[in-house]
């Protein structure tokens, strides 16, 4: 820039008054929107968690060597089948054996809940045999079979093969996140194959 273009750059600036710097208001904003959006999660995770319940007087006790197994409306017959004999691999795991029911609970609704936002289809939760709980045996497979079900997200689950822990163990089958459904429709759009 020349003299001449600097001075009248200066001169047409010399009425500008410079925006006050203060940050603190916007980091202020961020930092309420956060607390909101964290009581709104929080909100939402004991509404979600009040609907387990781990009153064990409506919970329906299962055997420790029990085989069982639950399909949503839905799930196609062929897909769940592949799912029970343990034809999918599983993108996440969570060992509950140990835990008391109200902390199982709450380990596995989190757990859920991070699975369905890394978009995981199928997870497995060990909760061992539980054959010396009390106050009755399988007491937390027990639970697993009253809240599973409850839990948004899930489709189904079934226990494990042998070599994944078999009865002390269920293999969960989680929903597909909408982003992977617009994919597969994508995908299977007729003539998509083609191309």
């Amino acid at each position: 820039m020349t003299e001449e273009e600097s001075a009248i750059f200066l001169a047409s600036m010399a009425d500008v008054i410079p925006l006050n710097g203060d940050k603190t208001a916007i980091s202020s904003q961020i930092a309420s929107s956060q607390s909101q959006q964290h009581k709104y999660f929080e909100t939402k995770r004991r509404e979600a968690l009040s609907r387990l319940s781990d009153d064990l007087s409506v919970i329906e006790p299962v055997t420790p060597d029990a085989v069982i197994s639950m399909k949503s409306e839905g799930v196609q017959q062929q897909v769940f089948k592949l799912f029970r004999q343990g034809q999918y691999s599983m993108q996440a795991d969570i060992d509950l054996k140990g835990y008391n029911v109200p902390r199982a609970r709450e380990l596995l609704f989190d757990f859920i809940q991070r699975s369905l936002s890394c978009e995981y289809r199928n997870v497995i939760v060990i909760h061992g045999t539980g054959v010396h709980n009390k106050p009755f045996p399988a007491l937390i497979k027990s639970c697993l079979a009253h809240w599973l079900p409850l839990i948004d997200g899930v489709i189904g689950y079934h226990s494990a093969p042998r070599e994944w822990g078999g009865s002390g163990a269920l293999m969960v089958m989680l929903t597909k996140s909408e982003k992977a459904r617009m994919n597969t429709r994508e995908l299977t759009r007729k003539g998509a194959h083609l191309r």
